[in-house]
């Protein structure tokens, strides 16, 4: 009898824990290697307090390119561009821009469900966690900014960004090192979208967010 309240003790450990640890936003798969193509999606778990998601922003690192979202039906699935750092020069010609982030909106995930969002896209040449940014709205107008990252304790506050992390390079961060992305503070474009009341969504070509209030 001891021995049977033993293993049931540590299933319900198991089995109450688990949902827990899987309750922020991840990136599946998460492990990848450093300067190749991979595909991977960030899943959103759940809502924000009980209520359904109809939003999901997915910023893009730096150093991170050839980006291309998989169309998630009956959501809108919206490519925004920014200015590179750096122009690239090839032999048809320059190429000034880049995906800044991927946005699907007019969609719904109840609170008691989740859904994955992927991404097909080129890695950078480093090792180490490359965070990424998942900004969800929520019914109720509220914002879940997964958007924290380790601090040098290895503790993280708030809402935990996604992560993907990176071996096999010749280049690396450094123990523990974060990717240029670590930074928890929002891009201009979505900290100017976030500000705004929600409505009916739409992104121009420069990255800036247009919203037509409903």
């Amino acid at each position: 009898m001891k021995f049977v309240a033993v293993a049931s003790a540590a299933i319900s450990t198991i089995l109450f824990a688990t949902p827990l640890a899987e309750a922020h936003v991840t990136a599946n798969p998460s492990a990848a290697v450093s300067g190749s193509y991979f595909q991977t999606s960030f899943r959103v778990p759940h809502g924000c307090d009980g209520n359904a998601t109809n939003l999901v922003i997915v910023e893009i690192p730096k150093g991170v390119s050839s980006v291309k979202p998989r169309p998630l039906y009956p959501w809108n699935t919206t490519i925004s561009m920014v200015p590179l750092d750096t122009p690239i020069t090839t032999p048809t010609g320059t190429i000034n821009t880049t995906v800044g982030s991927i946005t699907w909106s007019n969609g719904l995930i109840q609170d008691n469900m989740y859904e994955d969002f992927g991404l097909q896209f080129k890695l950078p040449t480093q090792e180490g966690p490359l965070y990424w940014k998942v900004y969800q709205h929520c019914v109720n107008n509220e914002w879940n900014n997964w958007t924290s990252v380790p601090d040098a304790n290895g503790k993280t506050d708030g809402f935990p960004a996604a992560v993907i992390t990176l071996s096999n390079s010749t280049t690396t961060t450094g123990p523990g090192g974060a990717s240029p992305s670590a930074s928890s503070k929002p891009s201009a474009a979505v900290a100017a979208f976030q500000s705004l009341n929600f409505g009916r969504v739409a992104l121009i070509s420069s990255g800036a967010f247009l919203v037509a209030l409903i």
